[in-house]
């Protein structure tokens, strides 16, 4: 009898995904986090924090390009970048790609993370964290920003999702108002924000509070995560002024064509649709940009959120 690993996630209440697991790779317990890494059919490896999925190799590619060249290509002048999270490297590889991009600071407080991405999912990071264009600070991201004043083009939030884990403290007002003191007067912040028709809350409250601390309305565009339940992911971004769409196609082209980059997904029409938002997703922003207590935004009920047990999930195939 062969033993079948699956690996759950439990997105909102009453709705779970598990991916099969082929072959287990590692599973361990850093001093902040538990990561696990394995095999799939169809995702390719996948790393999975605190029994949340973070990356596939598969799908990867969608997420880090659309984090990193829609700000880049819509600034024009991108030299110096900060990335807090992004221990995998998939978001240094891309900002990387620019050979505009003269300094590259990425902060995460796992170490662990970096070295398990080095060994197991160098597909992704790809030689980034050996450009000399690249340095690594370990620690909290919400201690270090605060050292940093008028110093980045683009700063790239790329934690995982505040759900108590080791990147809580990335999603506060207090962390967002240095974010802007570390941004240069023309910066711009780009953040993960989740999917959003599963988990409207964390977006929004992310919307809410970067529009109060940059005194200048938030907004996200889209990208087809398929890897991430509900397909469509949220990118959210701020400015001190003004907003980061307005771009024509035919200018967004011309800036591609000049960056002379290698894409899978990233397209200049990938970039322009990105901003095209549903009638739904609007009201949602538009709700929380006009929110002055990001407390009011309604979080879904958590419900029943121990409604299974993995463990007693798998079976065997002869079962």
């Amino acid at each position: 009898m062969t033993k079948i690993n699956w690996h759950y996630e439990q997105m909102t209440s009453g709705v779970h995904i598990a991916l099969r697991s082929e072959k287990d790779l590692v599973d361990v317990e850093t001093e902040f986090q538990d990561v696990s890494i394995f095999e799939t059919r169809h995702l390719g490896k996948v790393m999975r924090i605190d029994d949340g999925i973070q990356v596939t190799t598969k799908g990867e590619h969608i997420y880090h390009e659309m984090m990193a060249h829609v700000p880049i290509l819509f600034h024009g002048q991108v030299k110096n970048v900060l990335i807090v999270g992004g221990g995998d490297g998939g978001s240094a590889r891309e900002v990387l790609k620019h050979q505009s991009v003269k300094n590259v600071v990425m902060v995460d407080i796992d170490e662990q993370i970096i070295q398990l991405s080095r060994k197991y999912l160098p597909e992704i990071n790809n030689g980034a964290f050996d450009d000399p264009r690249f340095v690594l600070r370990i620690g909290d991201g919400a201690d270090i920003i605060s050292q940093y004043s008028d110093c980045f083009d683009l700063i790239i939030l790329d934690a995982a999702d505040p759900d108590g884990g080791a990147s809580e403290t990335l999603f506060t007002q207090s962390f967002f108002g240095n974010c802007l003191t570390a941004l240069k007067a023309d910066g711009i912040l780009v953040a993960q924000g989740g999917t959003p028709y599963f988990e409207p809350y964390m977006m929004q409250s992310m919307v809410s509070r970067l529009t109060q601390a940059f005194n200048n309305p938030a907004g996200i565009y889209m990208g087809g995560c398929y890897d991430y339940f509900g397909g469509s992911h949220a990118f959210i971004w701020a400015t001190r002024s003004g907003t980061i769409n307005t771009l024509s196609l035919a200018e967004l082209e011309t800036r591609f064509n000049q960056a002379d980059i290698q894409t899978k997904y990233y397209s200049p029409e990938a970039h322009f649709g990105a901003f095209f938002l549903s009638k739904d997703m609007r009201d949602y922003v538009n709700q929380a940009v006009n929110c002055e207590n990001v407390d009011e935004l309604s979080m879904p009920a958590a419900g029943d959120w121990d409604d299974y047990t993995p463990e007693t999930s798998n079976q065997n195939e002869d079962d």
